[in-house]
């Protein structure tokens, strides 16, 4: 959106500071940006002009059938197999381990055989126990939200449904999870080419949630279609309104924690763009585009009546601060102070603002400036190689906890409270659960995710040796701290690895660290259901396959709902 310019610099020492930005509230706070994986999927697709259509197969009046929809990219063929089925009322529940939905459906590469889509009909259901091959890539499983009967009955009824219905939910399928990289046999992603069109990180299950959004339209359209030959069919504008329904829960808690490479990775990458948008003195043609995109943020973020509980800033808050921005922004920036910079709005937004706003604020000024983004999107990709270094004196190793561990040190485990949760996967059903210490069994299979209360206990045996012992011999004798020394040593230098809390305390909420990674993938709306689970939709106002064929790169964030035509007849 903004002309070009070169590289810009920043300097390091600008980063925000872990203790900030490493804080649970402001992580809930992160929005999606152009560096979150979906954008990142939906740009390559756009620029390349990829080829979606359905090469096959078709639904019935009750939406059941089975379908394959072709992608041909500049380099590859991949294909979308579905099986569309009509659940019994009330059987899925929509969890991960549930054994009834609305459709399956794998990507894979190539073209899929008639004998792959049968043996994958008969696998697809077995959550557990399923075997995919090595062509296939993800699998997923999805259903039909609680306004999908309502767009068909209108369609049949040779009118458009009711944008206010929705718009509450903003999609007509969604799905709790995209299994791959070897879960259930699929292909893991380390064997992909660099050069295959979906090696980067997320980018195959990016794909799979747009095209699950093209499968909603269709067996819609087609139900109606069956039902009445005077079926209208769903507008344009509505399609490109309505995106991808997401949910997930507490087992994202494992993830984020479990992998601080990725985390420090991701997160540098936005803190990286951000330090070089700041640096930018905007031109009236780029404070003009930035008006532009608040104005489509404030009506959006207006319109949203999902409610966001006590965990988010309401929805109603963010667009009355983003009107404060709107009217501040005159005095920050202008063509008449040419010293003026993002970072001057930045800075008084973060004086002023919630950090809700200030996120939203963020993705916005990057939106204005696509080049600061240049490169980074290529060292997302990071080899999670950790090891000991037994030859690291102890000295060394608590001058580490004492500079970079110093936040798990300080936190009181004694307090009440501090220790009342555990974490655990159910053996019966392989979900993460967790558990009230004293109170529920499983104790014994507790997740090591507590990283605070073990650099505490390690630091508590290191005072019963020598300086100048090694690792090695500290952990001859402890074994149980190599877990933790082997982090310590691995990702001490970098800091945005390590989220400063602590998940076992009374007042943790998980909603937090799942908000953070879901933005990070590129997430839009988030509806949480409860502390622990969420619920969202992806790729709200994205291009549908006729603006990807094309190569329609506008600008798709923050979609203004539709007016409704009630008597739209197709285009």
């Amino acid at each position: 959106m903004s002309s070009n310019r070169e590289t810009y610099r920043y300097d390091p020492g600008s980063l925000r500071d872990p203790s900030d930005l490493m804080q649970p509230e402001r992580l809930a706070a992160l929005k999606q940006t152009r560096l979150s994986f979906a954008r990142l999927m939906m740009d390559k697709m756009t620029e390349e002009q990829w080829d979606i259509s359905r090469s096959r197969g078709g639904y019935d009046e009750n939406g059941v059938g089975r379908a394959v929809y072709a992608i041909e990219t500049p380099s590859h063929r991949f294909s979308f197999g579905v099986f569309s089925h009509e659940s019994q009322e009330g059987a899925h529940t929509g969890r991960i381990v549930a054994e009834d939905w609305d459709m399956w459906g794998f990507l894979c590469d190539g073209d899929p055989a008639p004998e792959l889509m049968d043996i994958q009909y008969e696998e697809l259901p077995k959550v557990r126990e399923g075997r995919a091959t090595s062509d296939i890539l993800i699998w997923t499983r999805g259903n039909r939200s609680s306004v999908f009967d309502h767009v068909v009955d209108s369609l049949a009824a040779d009118h458009q449904p009711d944008i206010e219905r929705l718009a509450r939910g903003g999609y007509l399928t969604r799905s709790s999870g995209y299994y791959g990289n070897g879960l259930n046999g699929t292909k893991e992603f380390k064997a992909m080419n660099n050069d295959h069109p979906l090696s980067g990180p997320y980018m195959a299950q990016m794909l799979t949630i747009w095209l699950l959004r093209i499968y909603g339209f269709d067996v819609a359209e087609e139900m109606a279609a069956e039902r009445s030959a005077n079926a209208a069919t769903l507008d344009y504008d509505i399609k490109r309104y309505l995106g991808t329904g997401n949910s997930s829960g507490i087992g994202i808690i494992h993830y984020v924690i479990n992998h601080p490479q990725l985390m420090h990775t991701w997160l540098r990458a936005r803190e990286v763009a951000l330090g070089r948008v700041k640096t930018i003195s905007p031109t009236s043609d780029e404070i003009d585009q930035f008006q532009s995109l608040l104005t489509r943020a404030t009506a959006w973020f207006r319109e949203d009546e999902s409610d966001t509980k006590e965990y988010f800033v309401a929805k109603d808050r963010i667009a009355d601060e983003l009107e404060r921005i709107a009217r501040k922004l005159p005095t920050h920036c202008s063509e008449n102070t040419p010293s003026t910079s993002w970072a001057e709005l930045c800075q008084w937004t973060e004086d002023n603002l919630t950090t809700g706003t200030q996120e939203v604020l963020h993705s916005l000024v990057l939106d204005v400036h696509p080049e600061v983004t240049d490169g980074l999107e290529n060292t997302l990709t990071v080899t999670e190689k950790s090891d000991i270094v037994p030859g690291m004196t102890l000295e060394q190793l608590q001058s580490l906890l004492s500079e970079r561990y110093r936040w798990a040190l300080d936190i009181d485990m004694t307090e009440p409270g501090s220790q009342r949760y555990f974490w655990y996967r159910s053996i019966d059903s392989e979900e993460p659960r967790l558990g009230i210490r004293g109170e529920h069994d499983y104790e014994e299979y507790e997740f090591p995710i507590d990283i605070a209360r073990q650099v505490q206990r390690l630091e508590l045996d290191l005072q019963q040796h020598r300086p100048s012992e090694t690792v090695g011999e500290f952990l001859l004798q402890h074994p149980d701290h190599r877990g933790i020394v082997e982090r310590i040593q691995t990702v001490h230098a970098l800091p945005y690895a390590e989220i400063r809390t602590n998940p076992l305390d009374a007042e943790f909420v998980p909603l937090s660290l799942i908000s953070c990674l879901k933005a990070i993938w590129g997430i839009q709306k988030a509806h949480p259901k409860s502390k622990g689970w969420v619920r969202g939709t992806f790729f709200q106002g994205a291009p549908l396959p006729v603006d990807v064929r094309r190569g329609d790169d506008s600008y798709w964030l923050y979609p203004e709902k539709p007016e409704r035509a009630d008597h739209w007849r197709g285009r």
